[in-house]
C-alpha cells in the first residue's frame, strides 16, 4: 500500500524495466488507470525504491542487465514487505520453462510482449483488487478449529469475497508446512500440488467459487523432502441471500497409506511378475493415452513388437528356470537400451511404461514423438544389434536374437489394439524373412526406411572417401559495389548418383550424428580455401560457414576453430560463422559463452534466416552478433509485396540501430537490389549477383569484376 504520509494518495505502481520506451508507455498507462507510477531502469534501483515507497504493485521486466527479473523478484519476496505485494512480470519469453520459472521466483502473474497496453491497466487494477483481499487475509488469519482433528483429516475454509483462507493444524501438517513459516492461502495450497494435478484442482476451486459446485478430487502433494502425499479434497458451499456462492468449508484427508496399498494391488494386476514390466493390459492403456497425445500434437508414434528367436528350444533344453533368467536378462538389456542417452534410443521415452512384456517371450516397445518413420527403424535396428551380444545366465553364455515388427500411428492404425496387432503381424513376417531382423507393417515404408539407412551408409563412405566439395556464393557490398565476402555451401558429388543437393543429405547427417565430422570438414576446407585465395593474390574475402546446432554445441568447438585457423595461418577476421535463431535459444548460457569466446578470437558471427524464428530484441542485445541475414522468403516478392517489404525495411532499421550489418539473401531481380539499396541494406546475395560456384570459378568471378571496374 502507498505511504499514508504522502500528499498523493493514489496507489503506487513501481515499474522496473531497462527499456526507456517501455517505462514511458507503462507509466502513462498506469497513470491513466488511476495509479502513481514510479520507474527504475535496473533491478538494484528498483529494489531500493521498493523499500522507500512500499508500492501497491511491481511491474518487473525479465531480461535486464545485471540482476534479471527472476533474481530481483526472489530478493523482493525474501523481505517481509515484499512477501505479499503483487509482481507482474513483463517478458518476451512465452515458453513453459520461462513461465514456470517466473512463478517459481514469486511472480503473481506475467504479461508476454508485445504488450496490449489497453488491457494492462485493467489487468493491474484486477491484480490490485486480488492483492487487497490477500492483504486482509494476512492480517486476519486465525486457526479454524471447528473440525475435529481426526486421523489424517484437516479442515479449511475460503471466503470468496475477501479471499480469506483458514487452515486447521492438521491441514498444515498434511501440506508439510509449519504454521509459523507459512500463511494459509490459496497459493500456498496450490504450491504443494504435484505439477500434473495442479490444473485439475485449480479448475475445481474455480468451479467451487463461481458456481458453488461441490468439490471432491484426489490429488498428489509434492513435499519439500521429496516425498509424495495423496490427499482427498472435499468441500461444500455456503450461499448468500441472493443465492450466490460466498464461502466454502472443506476437508483434506491424507489417504497416502490406502493409496499405497491400492497401487500395490494395481501393480500386481497390471505388471508382469517376473520382469516387473507392464503387462498387456497396462501397455494397451499406455498406448491409448500416447495416441491421444500424438493426435493432438500432430506427431507420429510407433509400436515395436519383439519376439525372441528359438526361445522355446532354450527353454525346453535348459529348463524353465533358465528360461526365466534369460527373460530377465533380456528385459534388463532392453531397459538399458531404451534408457541410454544416445541420439537413437532417446527416441524411446526412458520409462518402463513404454516397454512391456505381453507374455511368454514377446515384448513390446512404444516409441513416441517421432518426426519420421525412419526414426523407429533406428530403434528397431539398435535392439536387434544389442540383443545379438551374448547374455550370461547362471554362469553360462547364451546367444539369442530377436525378430521385430513395426507399426506406425497414424499410417498403419489409429487405435491402440489395431496398432499392437499390426506390429505383431509385422513381427511374424520378420520371422518368416529369416529371423534376427525387423520389418515394417507397410511394405512401401519398409523399402523407404531401407533407402534412408542406405543413404546414411553412403554418407559415412562419403566422409571416408572425401566426396564433398564446397561451392561459394558471392556477397555484394552495396556501399562499394564490390564483392567482399562469400558464403561456403557444401555439395556432395557421389560417384554414381552425381551431385546431391544438401536438402537430401543434411537432415540425415543431423539425425545420425554425421553432421559433426561433416561440419569439421567444411570449416577446414573453407579455411584452406581462404589461404589459397590469399596466395593467389585475390583481395581478402570473408568466408561465411553455416554451423549446425549439434556441431556448435560440441565440447571443444572453439578450440577446434582456433586450431584450424592457426594451422592454416589464416586471420580469424576472415572467417564468419552463421548460426540460426533457434540455436541461440538452446542452452543460452553455454551458447553465449561459446559466442563470446569466438568473438574474442576475432571471428565474425551472424544470424542466418533472420525473421523466421524468435526474432527477439532481447537476444540481439545480449549475444555478440555482427550481422543479420534476412531470410529469402521476405526478399523474393519485394518490392511488390507490401508486407515483405515492410518487414525487410524494419529488420534493416532495427539492425542498424543496434549497430549490426544486414545481408539480404535470395536477391534475384534488379528491382529487389534497388529497393535494398534505397533502404541502405549493407550486403546482397543471390542469383542476380551469382549462383554458388566452385572455388576456381569464384576466383575468376572476382577477377572479372575487378577488371571491369578498373
Amino acid at each position: 500500500m502507498p505511504n499514508s504520509e504522502t500528499t498523493d494518495t493514489r496507489p503506487v505502481a513501481l515499474v522496473i524495466d531497462d527499456d526507456p520506451t517501455m517505462r514511458l508507455i507503462a507509466s502513462r498507462t498506469l497513470e491513466a488507470a488511476g495509479l502513481r507510477a514510479v520507474v527504475a531502469g535496473d533491478a538494484e534501483k528498483g529494489l531500493d525504491l521498493f523499500h522507500q515507497l512500499a508500492p501497491a504493485i511491481v511491474l518487473m521486466d525479465v531480461m535486464m542487465p545485471g540482476i534479471d527479473g527472476y533474481a530481483a523478484t526472489e530478493r523482493l519476496r525474501a523481505t517481509p514487505a515484499g512477501q505479499h505485494v503483487p509482481v507482474l512480470m513483463l517478458t518476451g519469453l512465452d515458453d513453459l520453462d520461462s513461465i514456470n520459472r517466473a512463478y517459481e521466483a514469486g511472480a503473481t502473474d506475467f504479461v508476454s510482449k508485445p504488450i496490449n497496453w489497453g488491457v494492462l491497466g485493467h489487468r493491474v487494477r484486477y491484480i490490485l483488487r486480488a492483492a487487497e483481499a490477500l492483504q486482509g487475509l494476512a492480517e486476519n488469519q486465525a486457526l479454524l478449529t471447528a473440525a475435529q482433528q481426526v486421523a489424517h483429516l484437516g479442515s479449511w475454509s475460503w471466503d470468496f469475497a475477501t479471499g480469506a483462507t483458514r487452515w486447521s493444524d492438521e491441514t498444515y501438517r498434511i501440506f508439510g508446512y509449519a504454521p509459523q513459516e507459512c500463511t494459509a492461502s490459496r497459493e500456498a495450497f496450490l504450491n504443494r500440488l504435484h505439477r500434473e494435478d495442479a490444473d485439475l484442482v485449480k479448475a475445481s476451486l474455480e468451479a467451487l467459487r463461481r458456481r458453488g459446485a461441490p468439490m471432491n478430487v484426489m490429488a498428489r502433494l509434492s513435499l519439500p523432502d521429496g516425498s509424495t502425499r495423496y490427499v482427498q479434497i472435499t468441500s461444500e458451499v455456503i450461499r448468500s441471500e441472493a443465492g450466490e456462492p460466498s464461502q466454502a468449508f472443506g476437508a483434506l484427508q491424507d489417504i497416502t497409506e490406502s493409496k499405497t496399498a491400492e497401487q500395490r494391488i494395481h501393480q500386481l494386476a497390471t505388471f508382469d511378475r517376473l520382469t516387473q514390466l507392464p503387462n498387456r493390459q497396462r501397455f494397451a492403456e499406455k498406448v491409448a493415452l500416447a495416441l491421444e497425445q500424438s493426435r493432438a500434437g500432430g506427431r507420429m508414434a510407433a509400436i515395436l513388437s519383439l519376439d525372441l528367436d528359438q526361445f522355446k528350444r532354450i527353454n525346453d533344453t535348459l529348463g524353465h528356470a533358465v528360461g526365466d533368467q534369460l527373460l530377465l536378462a533380456v528385459s534388463q538389456r532392453l531397459r538399458e537400451t531404451v534408457r541410454s542417452r544416445d541420439s537413437i534410443s532417446r527416441l524411446a521415452m526412458g520409462e518402463d511404461g513404454n516397454l512391456a512384456r505381453l507374455g511368454g517371450d514377446e515384448f513390446c516397445l512404444l516409441v513416441t514423438d517421432i518426426s519420421h518413420f525412419q526414426d523407429s527403424a533406428k530403434v528397431a535396428r539398435r535392439i536387434v544389434d544389442v540383443l545379438q551380444r551374448p547374455l550370461e545366465v547362471n554362469g553360462q553364455e547364451l546367444f539369442i536374437t530377436a525378430s521385430i515388427g513395426v507399426a506406425l500411428y497414424p499410417l498403419d492404425a489409429e487405435d491402440a489394439d489395431t496398432l499392437i496387432r499390426n506390429a505383431d503381424a509385422a513381427m511374424h513376417f520378420a520371422k518368416g524373412q529369416g529371423r534376427n531382423n525387423y520389418q515394417f507393417y507397410s511394405k512401401e515404408m519398409n523399402s523407404r526406411a531401407l533407402e534412408r539407412l542406405a543413404m546414411e551408409s553412403k554418407l559415412r563412405r562419403a566422409i571416408e572417401r572425401n566426396e564433398f566439395e564446397l561451392h561459394y556464393q558471392p556477397k555484394l557490398d552495396l556501399r562499394s559495389d564490390s564483392v567482399t565476402g562469400v558464403e561456403a555451401l557444401i555439395r556432395w558429388r557421389h560417384p554414381e548418383l552425381g551431385l546431391i543437393p544438401p536438402l537430401e543429405f543434411i537432415p540425415i547427417a543431423e539425425e545420425s550424428g554425421l553432421i559433426v565430422p561433416i561440419g569439421e570438414w567444411v570449416l577446414q576446407e573453407a579455411v584452406r580455401q581462404i589461404r589459397e585465395w590469399k596466395q593467389e593474390g585475390l583481395p581478402e574475402l570473408h568466408v561465411a560457414v553455416n554451423i549446425a546446432g549439434p556441431h556448435f554445441q560440441q565440447p571443444g568447438f572453439t578450440e577446434f576453430v582456433h586450431r584450424t585457423l592457426e594451422g592454416a595461418d589464416v586471420s580469424p577476421s576472415l572467417l564468419e560463422l552463421e548460426v540460426t535463431e533457434s540455436m541461440l535459444m538452446d542452452d543460452r548460457a553455454t551458447t553465449f559463452a561459446t559466442m563470446s569466446t569466438l568473438k574474442t578470437m576475432g571471428l565474425r558471427l551472424s544470424i542466418d534466416d533472420f525473421g523466421t524464428g524468435y526474432s527477439s530484441l532481447a537476444y540481439l542485445k545480449r549475444f555478440p552478433v555482427h550481422a543479420l541475414k534476412v531470410d529469402r522468403s521476405f526478399v523474393k516478392d519485394m518490392p511488390h509485396a507490401e508486407d515483405d517489404s515492410a518487414i525487410t525495411s524494419a529488420i534493416i532499421a532495427m539492425a542498424h540501430s543496434l549497430r549490426l550489418e544486414v545481408v539480404a539473401e535470395g536477391v534475384e531481380t534488379t528491382e529487389q537490389l534497388n529497393y535494398l539499396n534505397m533502404r541502405h541494406c549493407d550486403y546482397a546475395q543471390g542469383y542476380l549477383i551469382s549462383r554458388p560456384v566452385p572455388a576456381k570459378a569464384l576466383s575468376q568471378f572476382v577477377k572479372d569484376r575487378l577488371a571491369a571496374k578498373a
